[in-house]
């Protein structure tokens, strides 16, 4: 039996309801965060939390807690419900329930609703994934963590029908980000390049943590977009994500990427994203 979190309760998953005049069924009018847990303590809590803020304020959505530690009160109570020390937790704010109207309601109260999910094996996408291509097809404010994810959906299943884990997208021929992470690549002189945070990619926690700890080991970090043959001539590529940690990239459409075999650097911030997340375990 799993619980969730809903409007000030604890429901089993199967009794939980919400209102069918949700603005989030109806309009994709809400945003959402996921974040990870181990060892029962929840993981860069802060930095997912300052996302949140954002996106909220962004869309003029009300904040359903005014005091962060409220919010961690009522995660870790469901975390001791569900019995569970190791996995991710999805965390939905929709504008609320309303007479359908595109127009904003007035006095709306956000519904709130969350779900832990467990962690599946990587051990098998931690040897290298493949990665397609596409045009992003997105609208132009992704730095918002809006619950609509259509043209992702699209991208990431046309992707998967055709043999590849991951599917990035290309904005004027450069590189924006990938369907469920951010993209990086490496190049010849070892600097680690991925697309600077603007409205065209949603900053990931996971991407900042990595970036974070490159530099403080030393690896150039450029923010700059990068094109098809930037892919061609790199020696290294990975994506990132909170689901995911770091990955390596062994293939990009038909590119080899470093004869299929994972990079220095890339096993680098594999380990040292791998520590830091351990690392808040005990603090």
């Amino acid at each position: 039996m799993s619980f969730c979190y809903i409007n000030g309760f604890y429901k089993n998953n199967i009794d939980a309801q919400i209102s069918v005049e949700d603005r989030g069924f109806n309009f994709s009018d809400g945003v959402y965060e996921v974040m990870g847990f181990r060892n029962g303590k929840l993981l860069n809590f802060d930095k997912h939390m300052y996302r949140l803020c954002k996106s909220l304020i962004n869309l003029q959505i009300s904040k359903p807690f005014s005091n962060p530690n409220s919010l961690k009160i009522i995660i870790y109570h469901l975390l001791k419900l569900n019995d569970v020390n190791d996995g991710f937790l999805y965390l939905q704010i929709t504008r609320g329930t309303a007479k359908r109207n595109h127009l904003f309601p007035s006095n709306i109260k956000p519904n709130v609703v969350i779900f832990t999910f467990s962690k599946g094996s990587l051990d098998k996408i931690k040897k290298g994934v493949n990665v397609a291509l596409t045009e992003d097809q997105r609208w132009m404010r992704c730095d918002i963590k809006s619950i609509s994810l259509l043209a992702n959906v699209l991208d990431k299943q046309k992707g998967h029908e055709s043999g590849f884990f991951e599917v990035w997208q290309l904005r004027k021929n450069l590189i924006t980000e990938g369907t469920t992470s951010n993209a990086f690549i490496v190049n010849k002189k070892s600097h680690i390049y991925t697309h600077p945070k603007n409205n065209f990619i949603l900053g990931g926690v996971t991407r900042d943590c990595v970036i974070e700890l490159a530099l403080k080991n030393k690896l150039k970090v450029i923010e700059k977009a990068f094109n098809i043959d930037d892919i061609r001539k790199c020696n290294e590529a990975f994506l990132t994500s909170t689901t995911l940690g770091v990955i390596p990239i062994i293939k990009i459409e038909d590119t080899i990427i470093n004869k299929k075999k994972i990079g220095l650097i890339t096993k680098t911030l594999m380990k040292k994203l791998d520590d830091y997340l351990n690392k808040q375990i005990y603090e």
